[in-house]
């Protein structure tokens, strides 16, 4: 029993001695393993040129239009066109009614017929006396007078041929004719009203091309230049046109109107409502994602940067315009490559350092 004893208790100093030993052990093999870092995405902070957006409402029109006129008064004698045809260049559209037209018309023809008869008369004569004087029968000084007269019928038969050229012109004018390829937008006057010269009788819009005039604030329009792309968007729907300006107009310091292109085969109807947007360059900014920024509505928006070595600081910024996810920053402390955080911002200090996530 006594060795029975004896090895019990050494059995049991040997087990008190290695529970020890573990209890010494565990804190050593605690202290060794590392807490893992956290993990975050960045993006570069960028130095860009920055671009500010102006709309402004405009009514798409047609490039040609004109108010269609006689150049003489009269009475509106018939109408050829209706309200929204089309018409095509040359073609007739009224005719007018003056008495005084064919009359002055006819006087002019029938004075170049009266003078075409005296001039082949004095012909004759000048042939006449021409050969009279070669056989020594008449004086020279009757050839001379014979030929000045003949010349003189001839001056004035140009001058009778331009005046019946303009009589025939003026009766010409009586026919109204379209001046480019058009739709009739309106109606001025009714057959049997009597109109004045240059009262519009019907008014014309083209159907090659399609505009739109907004006017801008003088300062603005001094940075525009023609051949500038703009953009143009329906009011009532969501559709982007690509124009191009093609008249900046002046105006102290008042507004300046700006005149923008449509393409034909994208422009909106005539007369629709549209909202024409003018993209101009600003001094260039620093801007970071929108999404590296915390708390941006509240009162101390930052952003957390990372340092050379990973680690976390905190720099804070006053955000400015959003687009296309980046929002323009100001802010002390940032420079054009630095990264930000943009994702597992939580829980994160100042110092603490992070592991980048490719």
């Amino acid at each position: 029993m006594a060795r029975g004893g004896r090895a019990s208790h050494a059995a049991l100093l040997m087990l008190t001695a290695a529970l020890l030993a573990g209890c010494d052990a565990a804190p050593a093999q605690r202290e060794g393993v590392e807490a893992p870092l956290p993990s975050v995405r960045s993006e570069a902070v960028q130095f860009v040129p920055d671009e500010v957006r102006y709309r402004f409402p405009g009514v798409v029109r047609a490039s040609e239009r004109a108010a269609t006129a006689f150049l003489h008064g009269g009475v509106l004698r018939e109408r050829q066109v209706v309200l929204g045809q089309r018409v095509e260049q040359g073609e007739p559209l009224a005719t007018l009614h003056n008495p005084a037209m064919a009359p002055a018309l006819a006087v002019a023809e029938a004075r170049v017929r009266e003078l075409d008869a005296s001039l082949s008369r004095l012909g004759r004569d000048v042939e006449r006396a021409r050969t009279l004087r070669e056989r020594n029968l008449s004086a020279a000084s009757e050839l001379d007078r014979l030929s000045a007269e003949r010349e003189a019928v001839a001056q004035a038969r140009e001058q009778a041929l331009a005046q019946r050229d303009e009589a025939q012109a003026q009766l010409d004018e009586l026919t109204l004719r379209a001046p480019f390829a058009a739709v009739v937008t309106d109606l001025d006057a009714e057959p049997g009203d009597f109109v004045a010269a240059g009262q519009p009788i019907m008014q014309l819009a083209g159907v090659a091309e399609r505009e739109v005039e907004v006017r801008v604030p003088a300062s603005l329009a001094s940075r525009l230049e023609p051949g500038q792309a703009v953009s143009v968007m329906p009011t009532f729907g969501a559709q982007r046109i690509v124009a191009e300006i093609v008249h900046v107009g002046r105006a102290g310091e008042s507004m300046a109107p700006v005149i923008a292109a449509i393409p034909v085969h994208s422009a909106p109807a005539l007369g629709e409502p549209v909202r024409v947007q003018l993209e101009i360059a600003a001094r260039a900014v620093t801007r970071v994602p929108l999404a590296a920024v915390v708390d941006p509505a509240g009162s101390a928006p930052y952003v957390l940067a990372l340092n050379d070595d990973d680690t976390i600081r905190r720099v804070h910024v006053m955000p400015g315009r959003l687009a296309g996810g980046w929002v323009s920053v100001n802010g002390e402390g940032l420079a054009t490559g630095d990264r930000v955080v943009t994702a597992g911002q939580g829980r994160l200090e100042e110092g603490m350092r992070v592991r980048v996530l490719p």
